[in-house]
Order: structure tokens, then sequence, then C-alpha cells
């Protein structure tokens, strides 16, 4: 099985993650700043930010589905 996120995809979990932690961390006001203007300024669609973030995103999710399947493969018949 392949699975691959675009670029837009990956920033919209991207921004999924930044929204909750920055909602539940308890971040100071400052650090919520901080990461709000990182999000507005360096993660931009199309930026290298991005693509870099969706490069390992990538090649994260391929790794976890490489081993998932390794292990099933090696599993014996009677579990």
């Amino acid at each position: 099985m392949k699975l691959e996120l675009a670029s837009e995809e990956a920033r919209e979990l991207l921004m999924c993650i930044l929204d909750r932690l920055t909602d539940e961390a308890g971040l100071s006001d400052s650090d919520r700043a901080a990461l709000l203007r990182w999000r507005s300024e360096s993660m931009t669609p199309g930026s290298e930010g991005m693509r870099e973030l969706t490069a390992k995103i990538n090649a994260d999710i391929d790794r976890a589905l490489k081993t998932k399947e390794k292990s099933a493969i090696m599993k014996p018949d009677w579990r």
C-alpha cells in the first residue's frame, strides 16, 4: 500500500496540530504568538519549509507502513 500526502494536505495537518497545541498546551501568550507568526510567515503553501515538511511526513508514513507490513508477515499463523 502506498499513501502520500500532497503539500496542501500536509499543511492542513500542520494547521490542525498547531491549532490544538496553541489551544490546549497552556502556552504563554508570547509563545502562542511566536508559533502563529512562524506558521503564517514560514509555513506558507509552496514554501521551502512546507516542501521539507511534506517530504518528511511522507517518508515517515512510508516507513511506518513498511514496518507494519513486515511485522504482519513475520507473525506466526497460529495467532
